[in-house]
């Protein structure tokens, strides 16, 4: 199909009808006119602001969150701001809402179907003048404002809804993709969705963009930024909008721009829903790879989900490092999470090892030849030698452990702390976890359906525009 066939028939699924446009304003207004009230009558000097994709009017039909900044000036301290500012989003809402975390505390609530972020910040006239992280973000919506027309509009929703098509969009640390700020700049940066594509295959390692031209050259900017995609933020300098974006991520989005333009289909903004194996074909495939999966389930942490995914993340690698400098070779892994469970997912080639191992001494007649055979001449576990080979001491030594799962199950029940998993992931695995292997997870599987899909996913092993 044409290329530009199959943006249009996207861009009419993804874009907002002015009566839910004004659906949106109308809410947005009302709840503005709201804060102002609510900071009169607790005599607080706020200025309520609509900021975000929704003022940008860059926003996606299925994703409205509309977010309300309370601009507060700079004599209030961060404390005095985030408790002022639940304290005004909460009359607003009638006591609706779960209050988040960022810098400060904020509160998110759901209204008339739509997900509102009250958020407070300080008020600025330009990056210097920061205080909270959040403070910027206004002078993005100003900024972007400023250098849109009708036409990127376009562009850029078409950007973000194949962003979310090919799962790279978002910059919170669980996903490690684009912001939709970074989506703005970029459209505005290449002017059109088909010439950022394009564009971006050709990326080289640290490709830079800056657009109001902060720095002398690259070279400069190379000096101070070390992320693979670098693009300078308008409004702050010091600041790299892609920061957050990982290596990874970035290699998803040139893969599947390169097989979109090759070949262009909706199927990239929205690909087939993945349906679970049934349990037979689930037991077949794990049977047909030969490979070993290890299971490890727990409690999921209440802790904000930044907070969260950094510490699953931190968890998963530490594991993986343990299995590994125990000589277990660990194929993939993987990290599930919702509401009230998480799962750690080792692929191993194989769960059981030999029983001995070659442990490599020092050169024959070295300095550390006589404390390495006094050591092992008669050890225990030591099974053969030493001896020498190629010109070393070597010894066959005895496994204390020869399944990853015996291993892993010794570990996290006794030395969890010296695994080097994260605080609160730690935690909760000391209270109570549960180990699977392979078809183990069987009932962990039927019982939960999103988790199914993430395992069949896993298993499929390929990107979701390759799965249609």
């Amino acid at each position: 199909m044409d290329l530009e066939v199959v943006c249009e028939k996207v861009s009419q699924k993804i874009t907002p009808s002015e009566e839910r446009k004004r659906q949106v304003q109308n809410l947005s207004e009302e709840l503005i006119k709201k804060i102002e009230t609510e900071a009169v009558n607790l005599n607080i000097a706020v200025k309520p602001l609509l900021v975000g994709s929704i003022a940008k009017d860059t926003w996606i039909v299925s994703n409205p969150d509309i977010d309300l900044f309370m601009i507060f000036p700079k004599t209030y301290t961060k404390k005095e701001i985030g408790e002022l500012g639940l304290r005004i989003a909460r009359k607003v809402t009638g006591g609706k809402g779960e209050e988040q975390y960022a810098e400060h505390p904020y509160l998110r609530a759901e209204i008339e179907g739509f997900q509102i972020d009250f958020v407070p910040s300080y008020e600025i006239s330009n990056a210097g003048e920061i205080i909270s992280s959040v403070d910027r973000t206004p002078l993005h919506t100003s900024y972007i404002k400023k250098n849109l027309n009708e036409s990127l509009k376009r562009e850029i929703r078409l950007l973000k809804q194949f962003l979310m098509g090919i799962n790279v969009y978002g910059a919170e640390i669980r996903i490690g993709g684009f912001s939709g700020y970074l989506c703005e700049l970029l459209l505005i940066y290449y002017s059109s969705f088909q010439n950022l594509l394009e564009a971006c295959i050709k990326w080289k390692s640290q490709h830079i963009i800056d657009m109001e031209h902060h720095y002398s050259g690259i070279k400069e900017i190379k000096k101070i930024f070390l992320e693979p995609l670098v693009v300078i933020d308008p409004v702050d300098s010091k600041r790299n909008v892609s920061a957050a974006l990982s290596q990874q991520k970035i290699g998803e989005f040139k893969a599947a721009a390169k097989a979109f333009l090759t070949e262009p289909s909706e199927t990239f903004f929205f690909p087939k829903e993945i349906t679970p194996f049934e349990l037979k074909n689930l037991e077949n495939l794990i049977q047909k790879k030969e490979t070993d999966t290890l299971f490890l389930v727990f409690d999921t942490p209440k802790i904000p989900p930044d907070n969260l995914w950094g510490q699953l993340y931190k968890s998963l690698d530490a594991i993986k490092k343990m299995l590994e400098l125990n000589d277990f070779n660990i194929i993939n892994k993987a990290v599930w999470s919702e509401k009230e469970k998480s799962v750690f997912v080792f692929e191993l080639e194989n769960i059981k090892i030999s029983k001995i191992y070659k442990h490599l001494g020092p050169p024959a007649g070295g300095m550390s030849q006589i404390p390495f055979l006094k050591k092992y001449i008669k050890s225990d576990k030591s099974l053969s030698g030493p001896r020498i080979e190629n010109g070393r001491w070597i010894v066959e030594l005895l496994r204390k452990y020869t399944r990853a799962d015996e291993l892993l199950d010794y570990k996290l029940r006794n030395k969890s702390d010296g695994l080097g998993l994260g605080k609160y992931v730690s935690n909760k695995i000391s209270e109570h976890y549960d180990l699977f292997l392979n078809m183990e997870i069987s009932e962990f599987y039927s019982k939960n359906n999103d988790f199914a899909r993430f395992l069949t996913k896993y298993y499929l092993g390929r990107p979701s525009w390759l799965l249609s």
